[in-house]
């Protein structure tokens, strides 16, 4: 792979369906890279992008910027997979090329690749997932304490909670996060109910009810949109 090619899975403008700092339900052109470090959810059937996590297409950073030029929309959203996998002078060029371009860029990866990495200043949003127990991963993430240190206050920590124990480890990180706060404005929290709705009352109401109970009134309520408005696609939209 050349210094100026990225592996791709897919190329679509769709809307944001998770948190970032420009809110959910925004335009966004999606750039999915191919790639994964994790496999989680293997206790329940896998993770909802699989097919991520093959070779993908190679594409140039020259033709990755024209597509997006084509397509018009103000920002990009930077998912996979993991897309710092292949952080490097690829990543970084195709950054820049945002950023000169004007175009706001979020990134969705999970909490086991630090967010210093080459291009980072480019990147409006980081939005890290976070693995709760039943992901099987939570080994694979980094020390709490070093991620959301290293965040800022537009990027954001998410939690996909499927039962009550991935509700507990979240709440115990947000509290965690209490105490590193201090007086700097650190990454916000965001809980998303794992749907299709499992059991064990996390639904996403009952979720609402438990944090509000639990005064998090930090944590932002990440109910996915792309799910609720696709709920049987089996293709990129």
């Amino acid at each position: 792979m050349s210094a100026g090619t990225l592996r791709v899975t897919s190329l679509f403008l769709s809307i944001d369906g998770e948190v970032n700092a420009c809110g959910q339900g925004v335009p966004s052109f999606f750039i999915r890279l191919a790639g994964c470090n994790l496999r989680c959810w293997q206790a329940f059937g896998g993770c909802d992008t699989v097919y991520s996590f093959g070779p993908g297409t190679p594409m140039t950073v020259e033709e990755l910027l024209a597509r997006v030029e084509a397509s018009g929309c103000p920002k990009v959203t930077l998912t996979g997979g993991e897309p710092l996998l292949q952080r490097g002078p690829a990543l970084a060029s195709l950054l820049r090329g945002l950023r000169e371009r004007g175009v706001f860029v979020s990134m969705e990866t999970n909490g086991s690749i630090a967010p210093e990495f080459d291009g980072r200043e480019c990147v409006g949003s980081l939005v890290y997932d976070y693995k709760c127990p039943s992901t099987g991963c939570t080994e694979a993430m980094l020390p709490f304490a070093s991620l959301f240190r290293a965040l800022g206050p537009s990027d954001y920590i998410k939690f996909v909670l499927r039962d009550l124990a991935d509700y507990a480890f979240a709440r115990e990180r947000v509290i965690e996060a209490r105490g590193l706060r201090g007086d700097a404005p650190g990454p916000v929290p965001a809980f998303s109910p794992m749907l299709p709705v499992a059991g064990n009352g996390l639904a996403p109401a009952a979720l609402v009810e438990r944090v509000l109970a639990d005064r998090l009134f930090e944590v932002r309520i990440n109910v996915q949109l792309h799910k609720y408005i696709w709920p049987d696609a089996d293709r990129e939209v």
